[in-house]
């Protein structure tokens, strides 16, 4: 069932309850007062019935009675029957022969012959309306000597009343079907179309596709409705670009740990190269410069023996370039602001976090010191640590990051805390995690060399990195820098 026929029924249920209630209100009210209509003009004609009888009675003219009755019954419509009755409830006189009623309403009779006041009652015989009035009959004295009762069928009432019944049906059915149409007009224009507008504006959102905002031509609920619709999609637009953005981030960032492990075990295999291949050069070299300071000026063979001196040296050249390419900088060393860098990673840092499905949270004071650190370098330490937490870590589990302020002796500093969930690092394994090369992850996934640049980064500022665990955590990684002296 759709929003509109919902919302037409709703609307019309409690007015066609109204408009039925009111009906059956007003077709009562409409039969009592035929009714009380009928019921005058049936006394007024009861009356002139009884002194008519009366009188005619006390000049006991019986005869001219029952033809008096006769007479009237055939002259009204609105009268069928009338009887008389004396004291005893014997019928003494009747105008005709009436299928319907021919039974004596004796309580009614009864009462008026006790009261000497008329009554009236309606009744239903079979499928027939009745309505009798009965009038005491009263002699010359003012005695009640007996009763007139007189009979009206009430078919004519009740067709008035079935005339009515249905001018009433017909008046509220079309006041009912004019309101269901103008409440589906107004529906339709001031509810379902602003609905199907922003309808398709979420369908547009959900499928990503962009367009205009919705417009607002109005200041009521439905236009606050798109005027919150259209701020909620230009902050998802928002929110959108900065994911894009952070996400660039993060992929320029895990470009850089990867360049500089590069780095790293190039420059390990350089300075590996270096000291296995520069001594037996240096030997040759020594060997080849006597040899050529021991031979003659004008031998040929000094010659040779230049050209492979010479050569040395270019071989030696190229090693120290090798090692000058791949050196690490010298750090540059200034005051930094530890919860600042972290403000700036956490955001690239969850979005690999949620990849793996870890949660990734902080704890920061705002009244940590000022350390004294390279800003590139520490930004390196703590992207190795923390992207080795949470790759460590299964999913749904939870790395955090912590910084307080500690001293080291008598050196003031600021220690960094990095945990996690995972299943953390024996103790056989321990002793090795800052060898290089050394790895516990499959091949293809890991250089060994993370922790291993994060152990030199600390040790070239005067730190010290330490390898642990906690209760309720896996592995626990703690660094240690020292504090500004300023």
């Amino acid at each position: 069932m759709g929003l509109r026929v919902r919302l037409i029924l709703v609307i019309t249920i409690p007015l066609v309850l109204v408009v039925g209630v009111y009906g059956v209100i007003r077709l009562r009210t409409e039969q009592a007062d035929l009714l009380a209509d009928n019921r005058r003009l049936m006394g007024l004609t009861a009356k002139a019935i009884q002194i008519t009888v009366e009188n005619a009675i006390r000049d006991r003219q019986i005869s001219d009675v029952r033809r008096l009755l006769a007479e009237i019954v055939e002259g009204q419509d609105e009268i069928d029957r009338i009887r008389i009755f004396d004291r005893e409830l014997r019928t003494t006189l009747v105008s005709n022969s009436l299928s319907i009623g021919e039974q004596i309403p004796e309580e009614s009779v009864r009462r008026v012959l006790h009261t000497g006041w008329p009554e009236w009652f309606y009744l239903r015989r079979g499928t027939q309306p009745v309505l009798y009035y009965v009038v005491p009959v009263r002699a010359d004295a003012g005695e009640i000597e007996g009763a007139l009762e007189i009979v009206q069928l009430a078919s004519a009432v009740e067709g008035r009343v079935r005339a009515a019944a249905w001018d009433v049906v017909i008046r509220l059915s079309t006041l009912l079907v004019s309101v269901a149409l103008l409440t589906g007009l107004m529906l339709q224009r001031q509810v379902l179309r602003p609905l199907t507008r922003l309808m398709e504006g979420i369908r547009r959102l959900g499928q990503g596709e962009t367009g205009p905002p919705l417009a607002i031509e109005r200041a009521d609920e439905l236009g606050r409705v798109a005027a919150a619709f259209n701020t909620m999609a230009e902050q998802l637009d928002a929110a959108h670009s900065r994911l894009v953005e952070e996400s660039e981030r993060a992929i320029e960032l895990e470009r850089q740990v990867r360049h500089a492990q590069t780095l790293a075990v190039a420059g390990r295999l350089a300075t590996a190269l270096a000291h296995e291949v520069g001594t037996p050069l240096n030997i040759i070299s020594g060997r080849a410069e006597v040899l050529l300071h021991s031979l003659p000026a004008d031998d040929g063979r000094r010659q040779e023996l230049s050209v492979i001196v010479g050569q040395i040296d270019r071989i030696a050249g190229i090693i120290r370039s090798l090692l000058d390419t791949v050196r690490p900088d010298v750090p540059k060393v200034e005051r930094v602001d530890v919860a600042a860098v972290l403000d700036r990673l956490l955001p690239l840092l969850r979005h690999a976090a949620r990849r793996r499905h870890v949660t990734l949270g902080a704890a920061l004071p705002t009244t940590l010191p000022p350390v004294l650190a390279d800003p590139n370098q520490l930004q390196q330490l703590l992207i190795n640590l923390v992207v080795n937490a949470v790759e460590a870590t299964s999913d749904d589990g939870v790395v955090e990051v912590t910084a307080a302020v500690a001293s080291d002796g008598d050196r003031a500093g600021v220690c960094l805390v990095v945990r996690d969930t995972g299943s953390g690092i024996p103790e056989d394994v321990r002793a090795r995690v800052f060898e290089p090369f050394f790895t516990t992850k499959p091949p293809g996934h890991g250089t060994g060399l993370g922790l291993t640049i994060c152990r030199d980064i600390v040790k070239e500022h005067h730190g010290r990195i330490e390898v642990g665990e906690a209760d309720g955590w896996g592995a626990v990684v703690s660094v240690w820098l020292p504090a500004d002296a300023a």
